[in-house]
């Protein structure tokens, strides 16, 4: 591995290196349209390129000396603590510079990553370039701890949203934070959320990283053609790690969390809590009494994929 250095960028300078970056991330990668990515903000913005052996892989700009904005590292150098350099070197700029708030617009499955650096949120999820997005701030000068908003064990305020956006954005903070055990309901498997992209990938992550987690999936129907649902071919590749089971007592879409938080949308609606082990414990109490009499499904097992 590569030593990171961050430094500080002249975009009249090193324009090619930044454009390239933020092309492969968000325009290649998340498919954010052009004329959103090239807002004209970028003149006067203050840039941050992140080095890894003489190679352009990250970068970050400061607009009005507050706002943090087009965080991007290269799909090849992600997990190698690159965005927390970036992060750093724009808290110790800033402190130098006497800025004394930093905010930022994160994208809701980076709210764990951007609470660690020490970043609050203060919004509600919403959308922008048709991602869910969340406003986060961290007081420069601060020698506060407290707890984030919707941080895991620690805010037990139950949330509302009214539309896929504002669902999809609470299922991304809550899936950021978990790290060991998920449990599935659903009881339509048409349903968005159930093959959202987010909750994919987050399971392909922690089983990556984590040899000791699981998903257990109750589902109350099954046809052959949910063989192509991608929850099912996640387990027909990890079978050891990803377990569906068929009941039809299953009356909900529910997902709890780390024996801590849950979750649950029915067509655009959602709720949402993340710090609620005594709801979630009778839930779980009767997720496992489903599962106890639940039915494997084993032709979705010999899919091969």
């Amino acid at each position: 591995m590569h030593d990171i250095k961050v430094i500080g960028a002249s975009w009249k300078k090193e324009r090619g290196a930044l454009r390239q970056i933020r092309e492969q991330v968000f325009i290649l990668e998340q498919g954010v349209p052009q004329n959103l990515e090239w807002d004209g903000l970028d003149e006067e913005a203050e840039h941050f390129i992140a080095y890894a052996g003489g190679e352009a892989v990250g970068c970050a700009r400061l607009i009005q000396h507050k706002k943090i904005g087009r965080m991007a590292v290269l799909k090849a150098h992600r997990n190698q603590d690159i965005g927390r350099k970036i992060i750093d070197h724009i808290k110790r700029y800033a402190s130098q510079k006497r800025y004394t708030l930093l905010q930022l617009s994160a994208q809701c499955h980076a709210f764990e990553f951007y609470r660690r650096c020490g970043f609050n949120a203060c919004s509600t999820p919403y959308e922008d370039a048709d991602i869910p997005h969340i406003d986060m701030e961290c007081r420069v000068f601060s020698q506060g701890t407290e707890p984030s908003q919707y941080s895991l064990a620690s805010d037990s305020t139950l949330y509302t949203g009214k539309t896929t956006m504002e669902a999809k954005g609470y299922l991304d903070i809550l899936l950021s934070q978990c790290g060991n055990k998920i449990l599935l309901c659903y009881d339509d498997l048409s349903h968005p959320l159930s093959k959202d992209y987010g909750l994919i990938s987050k399971i392909k992550f922690l089983i990556k990283n984590n040899r000791h987690f699981r998903v257990q999936v109750l589902v109350a129907q099954y046809h052959p053609s949910n063989n192509d649902h991608a929850l099912f071919k996640l387990m027909t590749k990890l079978p050891s790690f990803i377990e569906i089971r068929l009941n039809q007592e299953v009356t909900s879409n529910l997902w709890l969390i780390d024996n801590t938080a849950w979750f649950t949308a029915d067509n655009a609606s959602s709720r949402a809590c993340y710090a609620a082990r005594g709801e979630v414990r009778t839930e779980t109490e009767k997720f496992n009494r489903w599962w106890q009499n639940a039915r494997a499904i084993q032709s979705a097992r010999r899919l091969s994929i």
